[in-house]
């Protein structure tokens, strides 16, 4: 689809392919590639409206994107995206812990990770997830950024190096669970749910009622160990965007 021509130019600050940050006026836009394996240009709108929206696509076309993707946005959010010309590219189950009652004690040692460590937790990244769905440093130090207050937890192997690992985001009453993983040399012994449970207990310590996390919908081992812990998935799925 074509893009109508905006009116005002947007500033950029870095170069691609590396983050940039987009600004017009009181407007302002994060972007940066997907990953370390694929190009498409992942764009977060911070504030601004569609109008905006169609020039940090356009000018992240005219950089060399070959697409851009959204984050998950929910049904609501999702008429600033298609009114540029984005279409649904994926779904995403949105689910939800209540954190009235104590979460169960995990069954294998959870300590507090250095969340400016990164490389450890990429590493388990890379052999974790396929391609499109791992974090690069730029995606993990996002994740991590995501709220002001975050925990990284890991659970570490018999040479002590990290063998799994979680990310944790607190907020006043909703915390967020930014990401669970564990190196399938260990996947099978029950590690991952020692992460979840670990996850609820730090929310639940910093005082959320409830705790939110996103998975793909086809993602069953996934979505059946979250139901096993409690987790409900709600109504309406989140959606990634996709332009190009």
């Amino acid at each position: 689809m074509a893009l109508a021509e905006s009116p005002l130019p947007v500033f950029q600050r870095g170069t691609w392919p590396g983050p940039v940050t987009l600004r017009r006026g009181w407007a302002r836009a994060e972007a940066r590639p997907w990953n370390d394996v694929i190009d498409d240009a992942s764009l977060r709108i911070v504030r601004g409206g569609s109008g905006f929206l169609q020039a940090c696509t356009e000018r992240l076309l005219a950089v060399g994107a070959p697409a851009i993707l959204s984050p998950p946005v929910p049904q609501s959010a999702k008429r600033p995206w298609t009114a540029v010309g984005y279409v649904d590219h994926l779904s995403l189950a949105l689910m939800r812990l209540d954190l009235t009652g104590p979460p169960p004690a995990p069954d294998h040692l959870v300590v507090d990770g250095d969340p400016a460590d990164l490389e450890p937790l990429l590493a388990i990244d890379r052999a974790a997830f396929p391609e499109f769905w791992r974090f690069d440093e730029h995606g993990l130090g996002e994740a991590i950024g995501a709220t002001s207050k975050t925990k990284v937890l890991i659970i570490r192997g018999t040479e002590t190096r990290p063998i799994a690992y979680a990310v944790v985001g607190y907020g006043h009453a909703i915390s967020y669970l930014q990401r669970v993983a564990v190196d399938p040399a260990w996947q099978g012994n029950g590690m991952g749910r020692s992460l979840v449970r670990a996850a609820a207990r730090n929310a639940r310590a910093q005082g959320a009622k409830a705790l939110l996390l996103n998975t793909q919908l086809d993602n069953e081992a996934a979505i059946n160990l979250y139901a096993s812990e409690g987790y409900v998935t709600l109504p309406e799925p989140l959606t990634v965007l996709r332009f190009g």
